[in-house]
């Protein structure tokens, strides 16, 4: 077994390896996604270039397994696509014949040998200023939450996971929200840090979506105070809509303006060409949150645990 990073002629059959193995519950990676179409879409919206980013287990010519590193400079964060490993499997991806020597690395065959290598290529490479680490694998990935557990890495929350059909969304009222407007930039950045203190949605990263590539941002407000706000996209490429953030005010709580938020939202991206379904997640214990999606017509896909690892570097 070698390690190798993912040269761009190795790109599809990574995609495919993901796609046969990231559906299955002991080894889902949130952050891939389930269908080519969705994984190849999240691999190319990395943020560095991608063969500095990923670095491959292969046997022969077949991918036996992954681990890749998407990071934001703005907040010194990391997140680990993977480990993902199936070293018994002959689904794996086919790679192109091999051109360069001196790249690879011998490991022994075992999961976490070889999750302990991938990890310490991919660290490796990752720039200086990058201060945090985070995973995001199904409850039901033993093999990450063990190697979670090895490396230092400390739970920071756990998470359901919904989706909605074109058919379910059909039958949700309409509903209205007042369009993003700069004047309340402030109220909103106050609001959400509150709300989601450390996400990785920034403002930088919402209003760049919002401007670049029509990602929908509403609020409501009342005498120019702003109580709550909606965020989502489209990803046309994948056919999938996510809601990312729907926050209320502490005033406004169980009031119905998370539920006029949502439906104004969804009421957006029921509208997009191609939609194969609206996604979205939601802290496990946030009750009154999974009541609503459960109320609107969502259906409960997977649990996930999140877990965040701090680098001290010298």
């Amino acid at each position: 077994m070698r390690i190798i990073r993912c040269h761009p002629s190795r790109f599809d059959a990574l995609v495919a390896f993901v796609a046969a193995h990231n559906p299955q519950p002991e080894h889902h990676i949130g952050y891939f996604g389930l269908t080519p179409e969705d994984i190849r879409l999240s691999l190319r919206m990395f943020n560095w270039p991608f063969d500095r980013a990923a670095q491959l287990a292969v046997v022969g010519n077949r991918i036996v397994g992954v681990l890749a590193a998407d990071i934001d400079k703005e907040i010194g964060r990391a997140w680990l696509y993977g480990p993902l490993i199936a070293l018994d499997d002959g689904i794996a991806g086919t790679l192109p014949a091999e051109r360069a020597s001196g790249e690879a690395h011998s490991v022994a065959s075992t999961w976490d040998a070889t999750a302990d290598a991938l990890y310490t290529a991919v660290a490796a490479r990752l720039p200086a200023d990058i201060r945090e680490y985070e995973m995001f694998v199904d409850t039901a990935n033993v093999h990450c939450r063990s190697f979670a557990a090895r490396h230092g890495f400390a739970t920071v929350g756990e998470w359901a996971i919904y989706f909605i059909t074109p058919a379910r969304l059909a039958l949700l009222p309409e509903a209205t929200a007042d369009a993003w407007d700069e004047r309340y930039s402030g109220q909103l950045e106050a609001l959400h840090n509150r709300l989601f203190p450390n996400s990785n949605y920034t403002m930088t990263y919402m209003r760049q979506e919002v401007a670049e590539r029509g990602a929908t941002l509403l609020v409501a407000t009342e005498a120019e105070t702003l109580h709550g706000y909606f965020f989502g996209r489209y990803e046309a490429e994948a056919g999938e809509g996510y809601v990312d953030l729907v926050g209320v005010d502490e005033s406004r709580r169980r009031t119905g303006l998370g539920r006029q938020l949502m439906l104004a939202g969804l009421s957006r991206l029921r509208g997009a060409a191609g939609l194969r379904q609206v996604n979205l997640s939601v802290a496990a214990g946030n009750d009154p949150a999974l009541a609503l999606y459960d109320s609107l017509g969502f259906v409960r896909e997977r649990d996930m645990i999140a877990f965040r690892r701090r680098i001290e570097k010298n």
